[in-house]
């Protein structure tokens, strides 16, 4: 019966250790702030200076684009690469300044169907679907973690099923987002 009494007060001690006394009443002590989701971003990109004008981040002549039509901004923040054939795909590129970078990306990861990590020239990146829970069908999206709070957001629709890439397109998109970030990084 000793012993009891004794573990009891050995556990009231060390709760009574964890708690703060404040105006007679005992308050616990406030949680940790949440960890961090996404990994971090250690050589960040000025991405920004490119939001008005993205089709500017890729330079013209780039073998991933040689055989789409040119870049074309579509609506201030993304550049369009059309496809010349049902076999080519189209490509864009967005600047993402509002959702908060890859870690507000990582906050949705359990609403997403597919969502991969994976990083692009040593760069956070994410391959996701918001509708299906593979990256098939002729269409990938990767976001890059440039800045804690920029991404730069990669698509590519492959329109004929019959095209090679159809059932992967993945890799097109990443060759896009390592030849905007190479330019970015030589300019």
């Amino acid at each position: 019966m000793f012993r009891i009494g004794l573990g009891v007060a050995a556990c009231l001690v060390v709760l009574g250790g964890c708690a703060q006394r404040g105006q007679g009443i005992i308050m616990a002590t406030p949680p940790p702030p949440p960890s961090r989701l996404a990994p971090e971003v250690s050589l960040p990109l000025d991405i920004k200076q490119y939001a008005d004008n993205p089709c500017s981040m890729l330079k013209q002549g780039q073998p991933v684009t040689k055989d789409l039509a040119a870049g074309v901004n579509e609506g201030g923040n993304t550049c369009t690469w059309r496809a010349k054939t049902p076999q080519q795909p189209q490509m864009t590129a967005t600047i993402d300044l509002v959702s908060g970078g890859l870690e507000g990306l990582y906050g949705k990861r359990t609403r997403l169907p597919y969502f991969e990590p994976t990083d692009i020239q040593n760069y956070p990146a994410v391959r996701y679907d918001a509708d299906r829970a593979v990256p098939d069908q002729g269409r990938c999206t990767v976001s890059v973690g440039v800045a804690e709070d920029a991404l730069l957001t990669v698509t590519t629709t492959i329109a004929d099923s019959r095209t090679l890439n159809y059932p992967v397109p993945c890799p097109d998109a990443e060759l896009l987002a390592n030849a905007i970030i190479s330019d970015i990084t030589r300019s």
